[in-house]
């Protein structure tokens, strides 16, 4: 498996937090069958089967509310919340006054993260090792599929050019690099 390549940008004496999302392959795909005329938008998919908090989804196929429907992969996903098992929400969108309808749930569910190790290592341009973050620094498990990354404000980033690779080490012994990239530093 090829990781995914995202630079990581950091500004110099600021925390850095970020929840990662480890994705399984496989795809779920599940009917609406109604969307609120509320704000935020609500949409109930009979046993929708997302099993944290929030998560990434796209949709397609709604009518009269294009603005739901975005292209899996192509476009950039909305983050639902599950307000129950039958009940998603999205935050970001109303539907006051409208009369959407249809359409289709598509996400691609969490990977089971349970007994993780986790591993990021920062190197510096001739490869040496420059700052290792794991479970029990700047790396958690945070929920199904999810990962938190925290770089305090007094770590210390070299300006040279730098790079870094985040590993996900299973309990069976099955190592995956999820992500790599450069890291730059912005301005204070």
């Amino acid at each position: 498996m090829q990781p995914a390549n995202v630079p990581l940008r950091l500004i110099p004496g600021t925390t850095h937090r970020e929840l990662l999302r480890v994705m399984q392959p496989t795809w779920t795909y599940k009917p609406v069958t109604a969307i609120e005329a509320s704000a935020p938008v609500r949409l109930t998919i009979p046993a929708h089967g997302i099993t944290t908090d929030t998560w990434h989804a796209w949709l397609s196929g709604v009518q009269h509310m294009p603005e739901l429907n975005r292209e899996a992969l192509r476009e950039l996903p909305h983050r639902v919340h599950v307000i129950d098992a039958n009940t998603l929400e999205i935050n970001r969108i109303s539907a006051t006054g409208r009369n959407p309808s249809g359409g289709e749930l598509r996400y691609q569910p969490p990977v089971d993260l349970t007994g993780c190790t986790l591993e990021m290592q920062v190197l510096d341009k001739v490869g040496n090792t420059v700052l290792t973050l794991d479970n029990d620094s700047g790396l958690s498990i945070s929920g199904p599929g999810t990962i938190e990354r925290v770089i305090g404000a007094d770590v210390l980033i070299p300006s040279t050019p730098v790079r870094y690779w985040l590993e996900v080490r299973y309990p069976d012994g099955t190592e995956h690099r999820y992500w790599e990239g450069a890291i730059t530093l912005g301005e204070r």
